[in-house]
């Protein structure tokens, strides 16, 4: 058993390995930023000169060449580091901001006296601050980040930016104000967050309205918590129409396998209404893909809701019986992979926009999650290379990665799938999709993306979610 001593010498050995680590991490963090700088300024400096070949002045102006700088070299690391964008764009912000303007703010994070949570809180508050005014600002923090949590850092600084800065709050409120929106972001379980960027007064008072209403329905016989009732009320307030009858907008896409003994399992698609609420609701649209057993209440196995993931067997029952219509689609017998439409025309067709929509689920660039019906359908190779508008060489890419193909940068060809292939083996001869289609050809969409440094990554669709 440990003597009092020994357990403090324990304690003091372990406190003071962390707080190594910590250091050596800070360190670490520190190395990443200038490493992402690096490369930044290498891709700005060096391929964007070769895009600029035999370009105007005009298109290539100083803030478009910076902004496409920033979003390739995130687009890269995003691959490399598999991260998200988001994240990835931030990481690459935080550093050119960090080593090239704040080189104190950086030697400490080298020193391990601040964390990347601190440097990253600091930077923050420097935004948009004129040079001389965020130097006074980094004075008057750096000692502050080496003695305290993230949290008062962050609260002290709003309070001494506010005091510094040349401009007005007033100003500023008007310009942040631009820049409201809302995000959502799947979690577990059938569960999303959805977050809303939104005025401090409106939000103040918006809170504070969930929670006088959430308590007025507090009584003896209710069982909801505080929290659950503010988020029913939520709700509630944002998709309960008063007044008016529930319309027909919201659509899910419901697909069906049949019995395995049915040589052609199909799948439909129909129109639903999320939690089939007593009130009438306003209307939103969504696709949610259901195994016709669950439909029919034979087993629950999940549905698939787009641009989240699986959900509960029970909740796509109630979607599909108030679904208004279903457009049916054939899938492969044995992957359940719904078979390609192809078309020879540059126009794509309704119906091969929704297969396309179906099979792609989100943008096909590696590593982005933007739901593919907020994304733009591409060409691989262009129409105007004698590429056909066909299920094998069209694909969904969100607005930005649309961007950085068209302008050279990124790059994507796309082939047969033939893992899938070997792994399922082809269609019986002559089988055909519902449009006449070789049913081979569900084999087809896998996605093959060469960044800016030339390494490649391939894709390939979701395999159907049953």
């Amino acid at each position: 058993m440990r003597t009092n001593a020994q357990y403090r010498a324990e304690c003091e050995r372990i406190d003071a390995r962390i707080l190594s680590l910590a250091a050596e991490k800070a360190r670490i963090d520190a190395d990443m930023a200038t490493a992402t700088e690096e490369l930044r300024q290498l891709l700005e400096s060096e391929f964007f000169d070769y895009q600029a070949r035999g370009q105007s002045s005009e298109r290539l102006t100083k803030g478009r060449h910076t902004n496409l700088a920033d979003t390739t070299t995130a687009t890269e690391l995003a691959c490399l580091l598999r991260i998200p964008e988001r994240t990835a764009h931030r990481l690459v912000q935080f550093s050119a901001v960090l080593v090239n303007h704040h080189p104190r703010t950086h030697a400490a994070l080298a020193s391990g006296a601040i964390s990347w949570a601190h440097a990253t809180t600091l930077i923050h508050e420097y935004t948009g601050l004129p040079e001389a005014t965020a130097a006074l600002l980094e004075d008057q923090l750096l000692p502050l980040a080496a003695e305290t949590t993230t949290t008062r850092l962050a609260s002290r600084a709003r309070t001494l930016r506010t005091r510094l800065h040349p401009e007005s709050l007033h100003q500023r409120a008007a310009t942040a104000t631009s820049r409201r929106r809302v995000d959502f972001e799947p979690d577990h379980d059938a569960m999303a967050w959805l977050h809303v960027y939104l005025p401090a007064a409106d939000a103040t008072a918006i809170d504070s309205r969930l929670t006088a209403t959430a308590r007025s329905l507090q009584t003896p016989a209710e069982t909801r918590t505080l929290p659950q009732l503010r988020t029913d009320v939520l709700a509630d307030l944002l998709l309960t129409a008063p007044g008016t009858t529930c319309c027909q907008g919201t659509s899910a896409r419901v697909s069906a396998n049949r019995p395995d003994s049915d040589p052609t399992p199909e799948a439909s698609s129909g129109e639903a209404h999320v939690g089939v609420p007593a009130e009438p609701r306003i209307c939103a649209h969504i696709n949610v893909t259901v195994p016709v057993l669950t439909l029919l209440g034979v087993d629950d196995a999940p549905a698939d809701l787009e641009g989240y993931g699986p959900i509960p067997a029970d909740i796509a029952r109630r979607l599909a019986a108030h679904a208004p219509s279903f457009t049916r689609l054939l899938t492969h017998p044995e992957s359940g992979a719904v078979l390609s439409v192809g078309r020879t025309s540059y126009a794509v067709p309704a119906d091969l926009k929704r297969w396309l929509r179906v099979r792609d689920q989100t943008c096909r660039h590696p590593g982005c999650s933007i739901p593919a019906s907020r994304c733009e359908l591409d060409h691989t190779t262009p129409w105007s290379h004698a590429g056909p508008t066909d299920h094998d060489n069209l694909a969904h890419l969100c607005r930005k990665h649309h961007t950085l193909k068209s302008e050279g940068i990124w790059h994507y060809t796309q082939g047969p799938d033939q893992n899938r292939v070997g792994q399922h083996g082809p269609a019986a001869p002559g089988t055909t999709g519902t449009l006449g289609i070789p049913a081979t050809s569900c084999m087809s969409g896998t996605l093959t993306a060469t960044s800016p440094t030339g390494r490649t990554y391939t894709t390939a669709p979701e395999a159907p979610p049953f």
